[in-house]
């Protein structure tokens, strides 16, 4: 009996495929997303081939924490895996993943580069063992990849990057076959053939039109390659809905181009980076205190930030929007009514959420920031703005160096103070870093945000290297003045990073109206 996980085998060619494996006496894992349909399928499997060893998994391949949490499950039964079967995949779905990679490509192709990864060790000591990425002859249209547009919402082109989506599985096929050629794991990829799946409407009614092959038909060729003796020593092949071997076009042997795939993926999904990130603290030298912990234990931040991400920004806060929206009109504030179209646009409201939002009004009020920030500015704190970060994977929110001109945005005798608070965990490869005033001698104005009145820096390369970043755990902030100079850098921890950045000042220093998403009166915090 060997171990098995096949991800979508609760329907189409993953089903068959699962059923196949099981009626040779196998323990077969089905890795999806519904429990429901999951259900279904075992129940399916087990009447069909007699074997009760047949599992559910939960995965969601288009969140990398849904991954990572599937392979801990898997890990925990303590069990070997010899026959890993990548099938699950979507076709015309847009959108984006939950870090925000282009939904198609993030779904069929890096969520199970995740899902392998993380297993390579698990299929190495369980070797005899095989891969098998049920890829598609789309593959062998693409003549590049464009990297820009893996980090976006699928485009209008969605075919495009379903192609790219299976030509990636190829290269990671030909990638893999290279690194595990002195092992007894083989790696190869299949073209199943236009099946009579649920995959599309079309897929759906082939079958009433008598177009395509079964999904029995369409598992021909996975379970040749998982379970075929004489197939255990051959590595990096692209076989069709035959068994038969297809030829591999030039960019799918291209070395430069599966090294480069190889690297951006291992960045993307976090798999590059050391676990271990230096502590540091911050004393004020440069213009920038810290690093102190909120009031709240681990279990509650996480509560905390779930909801941000689901429930505060996604959704819209119409009052606040609608009153902006007026006011800015009334004052021909045209800023405002473009950052306010952009939210919509994008369904993400982040921009002075602690007006609407309880949980993130209460985070401003934490006993231990309000203590530290009366340290700086006095009793009765002066809250004028707030946002809520969101850097997803492979994302870098403001990549150029500046200094923060919201005193332009204010008038009158006052200090001034930001709050950055972690709401997870934030390091050098995803959130932002700072030059040290010491270096801080001549450099040049490159440019000014049209909105804010940042001044963008240039800042010479040999200045840059001496950056240090802002290293903090969930719950835990800094504080800072508008003279750091600093920048985001762009996230290659394979997670999302949240924080909150709360703008702040004194009594009697009135707000000016210009570039804020939601104009109101500032909200007074006191101990």
């Amino acid at each position: 009996m060997q171990i098995c996980l096949v991800t979508g085998g609760n329907s189409g060619v993953g089903l068959m495929t699962a059923v196949g494996l099981a009626k040779l006496g196998n323990h077969v894992f089905i890795a999806c997303r519904a429990a429901n349909k999951a259900a279904k399928a075992i129940d399916y499997i087990r009447q069909t081939t007699g074997n009760p060893n047949v599992e559910f998994l939960p995965l969601d391949l288009a969140s990398l924490d849904s991954v990572r949490s599937c392979v801990r499950l898997f890990n925990d039964k303590n069990l070997p895996l010899h026959i890993l079967v990548n099938n699950a995949g979507i076709f015309n779905k847009r959108g984006t993943t939950k870090e925000g990679f282009e939904l198609i490509w993030g779904t069929n192709y890096l969520g199970h580069f995740l899902l392998t990864y993380l297993l390579i060790e698990k299929l190495q000591k369980s070797a005899p063992s095989r891969v098998v990425m049920v890829a598609s002859d789309l593959a062998l249209h693409p003549s590049g990849i464009n990297w820009n547009l893996l980090v976006k919402r699928t485009p209008v082109n969605f075919i495009k990057l379903y192609a790219v989506s299976k030509l990636c599985l190829l290269l990671l096929t030909q990638e893999l076959s290279q690194k595990f050629k002195d092992s007894q794991v083989t790696v190869n990829a299949v073209h199943p053939g236009f099946v009579q799946s649920n995959i599309t409407i079309w897929h759906q009614i082939s079958k009433y039109l008598c177009l395509g092959i079964s999904p029995e038909v369409g598992a021909y060729s996975t379970l040749f390659c998982a379970t075929y003796p004489d197939f255990q020593n051959i590595n990096g092949k692209f076989l069709d809905q035959y068994a038969q071997e297809i030829p591999l076009p030039k960019i799918a042997k291209n070395q430069e181009l599966l090294q480069q795939l190889w690297e951006y993926s291992l960045l993307w999904t976090g798999c590059s980076q050391h676990q271990n990130t230096q502590r540091l603290n911050y004393d004020g030298t440069d213009s920038i205190w810290g690093p102190n912990s909120l009031m709240l234990n681990s279990d509650e931040l996480a509560d905390i930030t779930k909801h941000i991400l689901n429930e505060v920004l996604t959704k819209v806060p119409k009052k606040v929007v609608l009153n902006h929206a007026l006011k800015s009109i009334f004052r021909l504030d045209f800023g405002s009514l473009i950052v306010i179209l952009v939210q919509i646009l994008k369904k993400s409201f982040y921009m002075e959420r602690h007006l609407d939002s309880p949980v993130v009004l209460q985070l401003c009020q934490d006993k231990i920031l309000l203590e530290k920030l009366t340290e700086h500015l006095g009793e009765n704190l002066v809250l004028w703005r707030s946002e809520l970060w969101v850097n997803s994977p492979a994302h870098q929110l403001i990549p150029f160096w500046h200094q923060d001109s919201y005193p332009k945005l204010l008038k009158g005798n006052g200090k001034t103070i930001h709050a950055y608070i972690a709401l997870t965990e934030v390091n050098e490869h995803n959130g932002f870093e700072y030059i040290p005033n010491i270096y801080l001698k001549n450099y040049q104005i490159k440019g000014t945000d049209p909105f804010s009145g940042n001044q963008f820096l240039e800042i010479p390369d040999e200045i840059t290297k001496k950056a240090i970043p802002v290293v903090l755990r969930p719950g835990e902030f800094v504080l800072f003045t508008d003279h750091l100079v600093h920048r985001s850098v762009r996230n290659n921890s394979g997670k999302i990073r949240l924080s909150l950045t709360l703008r702040l000042t004194q009594p009697g220093v009135k707000v000016l109206p210009g570039y804020t998403s939601n104009y109101q009166k500032p909200v007074i915090l006191s101990r």
